[in-house]
């Protein structure tokens, strides 16, 4: 059971790190080809700018010690893989 919950949670994780680094993407992008976009909302480029990368290195490596949890948990129980 516990193989499972972590294997499950560790995915969602990587969905979530995925997403954020796809928007950091975006968020360069946009911030750097359109001019007059970003004349408008610097201040929220500027925060997503840092909490994006963050949040996407904070979620991968969640994402990391949830998988190594799911693979020592399947080692240690008796349970089929």
């Amino acid at each position: 059971m516990r193989v499972v919950l972590f294997a499950v949670i560790s995915v969602l994780l990587g969905l979530g790190c995925v997403f954020f680094a796809c928007y950091t993407v975006r968020l360069a992008y946009v911030n750097l080809t359109a001019a007059n976009i970003s004349e408008h909302r610097q201040a929220g480029m500027y925060i997503g700018a840092v909490a994006f990368p963050v949040a996407a290195l904070a979620l991968g490596y969640l994402a990391l010690w949830c998988a190594r949890a799911a693979v020592r948990a399947a080692q240690t129980s008796g349970e089929p893989r």
